[in-house]
């Protein structure tokens, strides 16, 4: 009888065996024509020809989940819903109350705004809207007569760690493929006026249930790509997991690591940039130890200013195409377009027009009295370095760049990025993650048309939005001039707030 129940066993687990195989080959077949890392679910409709991005190896899947161990035991949409649906599984950074999130619209809203934003989304990135035609996906303009009744929303191309690549909207008269993790948060969004207030819940990781009340209110972009849909009495709720693009550190995971788990800075960045090395910046080609900064409105909104204010209690020195300009402690300058030329305001009185750029400088800091941040501590933010204004273009509106040291530019970025609560440990990945972003933002020269390397937002990396603290200066100064390189080079330092429990590849992101 023994020796039945061993024959037994062996032939149940080889059947196991054989059948998970079996699963696992067909996925991989489905894998191999849309790259290793990507899983097709495109059902009866035809793949689209979308170009596959370029892999970056320092930024792959990583798993943040406490089994380590991929979650899905086939890739079906099933299989994705249940697992953002699961409130109570654990993983490095599950104290975000964006580990775990939902908000559910009415079928009327969903219409509404996917109409909306895909005519938008049409207008500003025609190549990632999509609309199907006699079994092929190709390039069309979008019309709202065109839509239809709202039949079906899905998602038809996954990346291996669950996020959305590709959304499908299938409506009674057309059907549509929206492209790219952001375009998907977009669409999805309750960024336009819907006549009520959606609600996005999230966990509360102490007790695995919803909030009562909503992380967020009408959300101008889903919090992640990391998503699953799930349609119910006339409703679609989407659930998902993580907050951010999901590629690179998540800071969450990076607190929870060097409080709980003992890691170092340098494990941390091991941990998440694979292959890569620290080396001092000053061992980079082309970096001279300085930034320049595009400086925006209020909100972030937009980088041409209509007026430009400073006040220093130091006082100034101005320098103008016409001469300089050296004004006492407590001045104040204001700068204005008058004539397609700069007009210099010094203490209400006009002394210089030019169409030159114009240097400010100051042997204090320098406030920005018509610019709002969250900044506590004053009435409006102050900079250290100097200033530049020029004009635009087309000389209608101001362009503002602020010229700092990196080590003092990261004084005022690491806190707007990371907060104090998580930690030195914490804190000293966010400073060499931002140090290298910044370096390497600086030798893509992207902004270099208008005379700046980097943005002052979260399109960039968001500098001096809160107030500086001992903290993060100390992160600061611990890793003075160290950043991340991959075969000698800076790597693309990407980071986000909140792991959905596994990273992305970067090429399923951008």
């Amino acid at each position: 009888m023994k020796k039945y129940i061993k024959i037994g066993i062996k032939l149940f687990i080889m059947l196991f065996f054989l059948n998970s195989c079996e699963s696992l080959s067909r996925v991989n077949r489905s894998e191999i024509k849309t790259g290793s890392t990507r899983v097709d679910l495109y059902g009866s409709y035809a793949k689209d020809s979308y170009p596959i991005s370029k892999e970056i190896s320092y930024l792959g899947l990583v798993n943040d989940l406490e089994k380590n161990r991929v979650p899905f035991r086939r890739y079906s949409e099933n299989e994705f819903l249940r697992f953002y649906k699961d409130l109570k599984i654990k993983g490095y950074g599950d104290n975000s109350p964006y580990w775990r999130w939902k908000v559910t619209y009415s079928k009327v809203k969903l219409k509404y705004l996917l109409e909306n934003h895909l005519k938008s989304l049409s207008e500003r990135r025609p190549n990632e809207v999509l609309t199907y035609q006699r079994g092929k996906w190709i390039k069309k303009p979008f019309s709202k007569s065109s839509f239809g009744e709202l039949l079906d929303v899905r998602i038809v191309q996954r990346g291996k760690s669950g996020i959305a690549i590709k959304l499908l909207i299938k409506t009674s008269k057309e059907s549509y493929l929206v492209v790219k993790e952001a375009n998907i948060r977009y669409v999805l969004s309750a960024s336009k006026n819907i006549g009520s207030d959606v609600k996005l819940y999230g966990v509360n990781s102490s007790s695995a249930r919803y909030t009562k009340n909503p992380q967020m209110i009408n959300p101008q972009l889903l919090p992640s790509a990391f998503i699953a849909l799930e349609k119910s009495g006339g409703n679609y709720t989407i659930y998902g997991g993580g907050f951010g693009h999901g590629v690179g550190i998540p800071q969450w995971s990076v607190s929870d690591l060097t409080k709980n788990k003992n890691y170092s800075y340098a494990r941390v960045i091991k941990r998440y940039y694979k292959n890569t090395d620290l080396k001092n910046l000053n061992r980079i080609k082309g970096i001279n130890g300085k930034v320049r900064v595009g400086i925006m409105t209020d909100n972030f909104s937009r980088i041409e200013h209509k007026i430009i204010k400073m006040y220093s209690a130091k006082g100034f020195s101005i320098k103008t195409s016409v001469g300089k300009i050296n004004l006492p402690p407590d001045s104040k300058i204001e700068f204005r377009v008058n004539n397609k030329q700069i007009e210099v305001i010094c203490n209400g009185k006009s002394r210089v027009k030019t169409k030159q750029l114009v240097e400010i400088e100051s042997k204090g800091m320098i406030g920005l009295t018509n610019i709002r941040r969250n900044i506590k501590k004053s009435k409006y933010p102050v900079y250290r370095g100097k200033f530049e204004v020029k004009l635009t273009k087309n000389s209608s509106n101001l362009v503002l760049i602020n010229e700092v040291d990196i080590e003092d530019y990261l004084l005022q970025v690491v806190p707007s990025e990371m907060p104090v609560s998580f930690g030195l440990e914490a804190l000293k990945v966010q400073a060499i993650a931002a140090r290298t972003y910044a370096v390497k933002d600086i030798l893509k020269n992207r902004y270099g048309y208008m005379g700046f390397h980097i943005l002052d937002s979260a399109q960039s990396q968001v500098y001096n939005n809160l107030d500086e603290n001992e903290v993060a200066s100390k992160a600061v100064k611990a890793t003075k001039s160290l950043i991340i390189v991959h075969k000698g080079e800076p790597i693309d330092a990407k980071y986000y707030s909140t792991s959905s429990g596994i990273n992305s590849h970067a090429h399923n992101v951008w």
